[in-house]
């Protein structure tokens, strides 16, 4: 009588299929046993699909009594039910005491840092583990290519996303900067819901993701690998992550691959026909420290004297830590890309002004730069371990889908033909650095401009 009860309880709080959903997950953990899903029962359950932290974690929320004094020695199917229905439907503050109690607790309303931050680590670690068990998940064409998850980045990425704590953290901080974070902490927020949705529809025996809305991407698909067995990437899957969820939403879903300096040669032409007109781009870059960094450029790139870009922009350290910048409307030098001049940079610039550059890339690849202090982006720290850098690795990837472009900006307008260098990319960037004159612009063959 008392399950029947606790049924009706939740008829009101969900569709008929999250219900079905529910009992079954609950008779699982419990082993078939209604209203005795116990403490220890349920974590032995759960710890066959998440990480065993975070299913003691939450057990610990969920089995802590309501009153002084108490003892909660099972639970019934409505409480059972609680992360779900706060993942799916709760308020911030919902989440927040959901959270809370999932945490050791630091004292009278306040948390423990450190608890924080390895409860971030065991959502990741189990977002990955279920995405790598899932017949439909694209996170398989990563990890093939060699994009794994190690511990240091799994911790720098939990981190990282502590950042937005404040600036001076404690041993223990008050609750309401726990609330706050998690409003400026999107990213936290839909990866935590995505493993609380798979952990109940795996145990509950239904398809994922029940509630029928459209979910901004977590993991991009990866597009156009390179097909060459010797590619190793920069980055792990972690920074992939934690990149991806910087990016305007249009560009999440899909990320391409342009140019490897180990597969395509240390040669700035062959990267700039690579990255030329492709959208968006992603830089990341490896020096000789082995530190790891990068910029988003929110325009495609083009040769100019100008700055380019908008306030989209951005720039990253991965490693030894991840941190992100974004524009601080002080000025618009987001993108620069000039050769062949004597009185300007020859070379690839993002932020900062000529000579004193957040992120800039020499023409005579190999060398680079990234000052101590760049006004273009907010609370900016140096990328690169030394001012001067040596580029020991470097990847470009494109955002989003391939602009496509008009036949006028393609210069094949009607009646147009166009000549063979307007099509090879990397042929003209090549002539561009030797300083030479781009001939075939004004010598096409008969017919080309009539």
């Amino acid at each position: 009588m008392g399950n029947a009860s606790g049924k009706r309880e939740t008829d009101n709080l969900y569709t008929s299929d999250e219900l079905r959903m529910l009992e079954y997950a609950y008779r699982n953990a419990s082993g078939g046993a209604l209203e005795k899903l116990t403490h220890d029962r349920l974590i032995e359950t759960w710890s066959q699909t998440i990480e065993r932290s975070l299913a003691e974690s939450t057990a610990q929320f969920l089995f802590t009594p309501t009153k002084p004094g108490q003892q909660c020695i099972n639970i019934p199917l409505k409480k059972f039910g609680e992360p779900y229905y706060i993942m799916e439907r709760g308020t911030i503050e919902q989440k927040m005491q959901m959270l809370l109690g999932s945490l050791e607790k630091g004292g009278n309303d306040t948390f423990n840092c450190k608890q924080l931050e390895q409860y971030i680590y065991s959502v990741l670690m189990t977002y990955i583990h279920l995405e790598s068990t899932s017949k439909t998940s694209g996170i398989k064409d990563w990890q093939d290519l060699g994009f794994n998850t190690t511990e240091r980045s799994a911790c720098s990425f939990a981190k990282g996303l502590m950042r937005n704590l404040g600036k001076e953290l404690e041993h223990n901080m008050p609750s309401e900067v726990l609330e706050r974070w998690l409003h400026v902490t999107p990213q936290f927020l839909q990866i935590w819901r995505e493993v609380f949705n798979q952990l109940y529809s795996r145990h509950g025996g239904s398809k994922r993701n029940i509630v029928k809305e459209v979910q901004i991407p977590i993991l991009p698909e990866l597009c156009d690998a390179p097909q060459n067995s010797h590619y190793r990437p920069i980055i792990e899957l972690p920074h992939v992550l934690y990149i991806n969820a910087q990016l305007p939403r249009e560009h999440r879903h899909k990320w391409r691959f342009l140019f490897s300096s180990k597969i395509n040669g240390e040669s700035f032409s062959t990267m700039l026909g690579k990255v030329l007109d492709k959208g968006p781009t992603l830089f990341f870059i490896e020096d000789e420290d082995q530190y790891i960094f990068g910029g988003y450029a929110s325009e495609s790139w083009s040769l100019k004297p100008q700055f380019g870009g908008d306030d989209n922009s951005l720039l990253y350290t991965l490693s030894p830590a991840m941190r992100c910048f974004t524009a601080s409307g002080y000025n618009d030098h987001y993108q620069y890309l000039n050769l062949n001049q004597q009185t300007m940079p020859n070379g690839l610039g993002m932020g900062g002004q000529f000579d004193f550059w957040g992120l800039w890339i020499d023409c005579m690849f190999g060398d680079g730069q990234s000052v101590e202090s760049c006004t273009t982006f907010k609370d900016y720290v140096q990328l690169s371990k030394r001012k001067q850098f040596k580029i020991r690795n470097m990847e470009v990837w494109a955002v989003g889908d391939l602009p496509v472009k008009d036949e006028d900006e393609e210069g094949g307008g009607e009646g147009q033909k166009r000549s063979v260098l307007d099509s090879n990319l990397e042929d003209r960037a090549m002539l561009e650095i030797a300083g030479k004159k781009m001939h075939s612009d004004g010598l096409r063959e008969p017919g080309m401009d009539d």
